[in-house]
């Protein structure tokens, strides 16, 4: 991709997330906790699911000016009290090294909780989930370390990142049980947090999720109250393009449209 190219992709994703940003008075006020989603910091790629680390630590500092950084539980445990909006739960998904190497030692540094979603193939086989260089996953050794910090909780997000929309209850169940017991028998950690892959639901998975956990997340979906199913619980996915500016403007806000258009264009008609 040329640079002209890549200039003007750049100049059409932020005047979508200008329109984005406008629409946000049309779906009113955007209670409860954010629970954001991130992936990859610094790998090199380019790709929306992947921050700078610049990027990361401005938003960590926004997010200890503005609020508090606390772990899920206690986040969902104060989820209808006063100024619940101002409670951030951090999230990483899939388990990438640059992660260990750029952004946890930034949530250290501030003693901030965690939850890691991990998907547990590339881990125990060291080979990267998605090809091509610079998705290098952790080593067990490495999710060791983060869980005797004290700051981090340890989730499940499969096996091999199967998008269950695709997959029968049979093949499900195969990819949680697979992906708890090698949590379990490499860590000790028997997790109670699960993550849907590509955060989308399905109808087959949910009997089995809500058999094994006591929290799921997806990827999109209503703010977080009082009311909310615990087994779909609403993220905030942070992406490369929303820099502060935008990232501050999610936190207040929201930025509903865009999670709406996101939807649509996956063809994801799920919560």
């Amino acid at each position: 991709m040329g640079r002209t190219t890549r200039t003007l992709k750049t100049a059409a994703r932020t005047a979508s997330k200008v329109v984005f940003a406008a629409a946000d008075p049309f779906f009113g006020v955007f209670p409860g906790p954010r629970i954001l989603i991130y992936h990859q910091i610094d790998a090199g790629l380019g790709r929306q699911m992947e921050v700078t680390k610049a990027a990361f630590v401005s938003q960590l500092d926004w997010m200890d000016a503005n609020g508090v950084v606390v772990d899920l539980d206690a986040a969902l445990a104060a989820r209808s009290t006063a100024h619940a909006e101002r409670r951030f739960v951090i999230t990483f998904d899939d388990g990438y090294d640059d992660f260990y190497r750029h952004g946890y030692p930034e949530l250290v540094k501030r003693s901030m909780p965690f939850v890691l979603y991990l998907t547990t193939q590339p881990v125990d086989t060291g080979v990267p989930l998605f090809p091509g260089g610079r998705a290098e996953p952790l080593t067990w050794d490495q999710v060791g370390e983060m869980l005797t910090s004290g700051l981090m909780t340890l989730g499940a997000h499969t096996h091999t990142h199967l998008d269950f929309r695709t997959a029968g209850t049979e093949q499900i169940e195969h990819e949680l049980g697979t992906s708890d017991e090698l949590i379990r028998t490499r860590t000790g950690v028997t997790p109670h947090h699960f993550a849907y892959p590509w955060g989308y639901w399905s109808q087959a998975g949910d009997a089995a999720v809500r058999s094994r956990y006591a929290t799921a997340t997806v990827g999109t979906g209503a703010p977080i109250t009082a009311d909310s199913d615990p087994m779909l619980l609403n993220r905030v996915a942070v992406q490369r393009g929303d820099g502060v500016v935008f990232f501050t403007r999610k936190m207040r806000t929201g930025m509903r449209l865009e999670d709406v258009v996101r939807r649509r264009l996956a063809h994801y008609t799920g919560p």
